[in-house]
């Protein structure tokens, strides 16, 4: 009898001991869809197609269009979503031609919460406002909470952005361990970066992210907080996008520790 509860004891053991040091992976793919779709008319089928080799266990989206004139009235996000089989949040950022036009995230498992801040900056230098949007997850392998922001920034001036940075920090928080991704507008030496950013673990690297036919600019990035918690597995810089935006996306398999 004491050699059952002997090897209960230590099966409970090793049991909590995978538990505490089980590892959360994540698979994240971003993508700029270039207008909601602009360059294959506004089809959601195109970036499917593309999402679904890769599998990801988010999507993150810039440049969507909800029932815009100019993309015939389509909820463009949660239609992706449903072809995907995925759960969807979208991020308004500003009124555009009858609709709105913003930010979303796509989600392999149930959101439990969403959080959608506007960003703005010095009026006479800014163009548009923009915004971070986040969502909540639990993963289902760990029961850990994992939190998923997206955004996009002005494309103004450095100012405006670094602004809008102090800003989605402070919206974004520390509490929960995050991953952030965006078409940031901006440069690695432009302060929005290498200042707004400087609490974040870069998960990308500086190759050129746009245009997407002939890459020569990095604006496009992939950040995570706290910085020692991720752990990089691998990042691709995916060029394989003109066909159907003007951007390359981003695909990177994380660990959290």
């Amino acid at each position: 009898m004491d050699k059952i509860k002997y090897i209960v004891f230590l099966l409970l053991c090793f049991s909590f001991y995978v538990q505490v040091n089980a590892q959360t992976s994540i698979r994240i793919l971003s993508i700029n869809t270039r207008m909601s779709g602009q360059m294959v008319s506004y089809s959601v089928t195109p970036f499917k197609d593309y999402i679904k080799q890769y599998d990801p266990d988010f999507v993150m989206l810039q440049e969507v269009d909800y029932r815009t004139a100019r993309n015939n009235g389509r909820d463009f996000s949660t239609e992706l979503a449903s072809e995907l089989g995925y759960f969807s949040a979208f991020g308004y950022a500003l009124q555009y031609v009858q609709g709105e036009y913003g930010v979303a995230i796509l989600s392999k498992y149930p959101i439990e919460k969403i959080a959608n801040t506007q960003l703005t900056g010095n009026a006479t230098e800014m163009k548009e406002k923009r915004t971070v949007l986040y969502i909540d997850v639990i993963m289902p392998t760990t029961e850990k909470k994992v939190r998923m922001a997206v955004t996009h920034l002005d494309h103004s001036t450095d100012a405006v952005r670094l602004s809008m940075v102090q800003q989605l920090n402070a919206a974004i928080g520390t509490s929960v361990p995050t991953l952030l991704t965006g078409d940031f507008n901006a440069k690695p030496i432009e302060s929005a970066i290498s200042m707004g950013m400087v609490s974040w673990q870069r998960i990308c690297n500086d190759n050129s992210t746009y245009p997407a036919s002939s890459p020569s600019s990095k604006i496009d990035y992939i950040f995570a907080k706290p910085i020692d918690r991720w752990t990089v597995k691998s990042f691709r810089l995916l060029t394989n996008t003109s066909s159907i935006t003007d951007h390359c996306a981003l695909l990177a398999d994380v660990e959290l520790n």
